[in-house]
């Protein structure tokens, strides 16, 4: 098996390609959300790293916002969804977050990388949003 490497290039002039691996994160498709991480990891970053600069901080911003992606994906399924502009827009307020005392992530010593993340949260499904559980 070889390793298939997916950059945002690949999905340029074809947003509809990027909003079917959203409709298959939303039902909880492990390969549709390590494709799409693929293909967007790079703009997440670069955005999270021009408004924090390097560090862990960042690793942690760019962690979180793809544990977001997998959480709300479901509510991001329609034709007209922007989907490169959605995971900017969440990496740019997470980091814009990082400013603010009240909204500020908390080191928690756990490894933050974006790899780590995916990982563990592919392991749990438990972490997804059910939108059938009454809250």
């Amino acid at each position: 098996m070889t390793a298939m490497v997916v950059s945002l290039g690949a999905y340029r002039g074809r947003p509809g390609r990027l909003l079917m691996l959203v409709r298959r994160v939303a039902m909880a498709d492990q390969a549709a959300f390590a494709r799409l991480h693929r293909a967007l990891e790079p703009a997440v970053t670069a955005v999270v790293h021009r408004l924090l600069g390097d560090g862990a901080q960042a690793d942690e911003v760019s962690a979180a916002t793809f544990l977001e992606v997998w959480q709300c994906a479901d509510l991001h399924t329609a034709p007209e969804t922007d989907v490169t502009g959605w995971v900017v827009g969440i990496a740019a307020r997470r980091a814009g977050e990082q400013h603010d005392p009240r909204t500020r992530s908390h080191p928690s010593g756990q490894d933050h990388s974006a790899g780590a993340a995916l990982a563990e949260l592919l392991n749990q499904r438990s972490a997804r949003r059910n939108p059938f559980r009454r809250v």
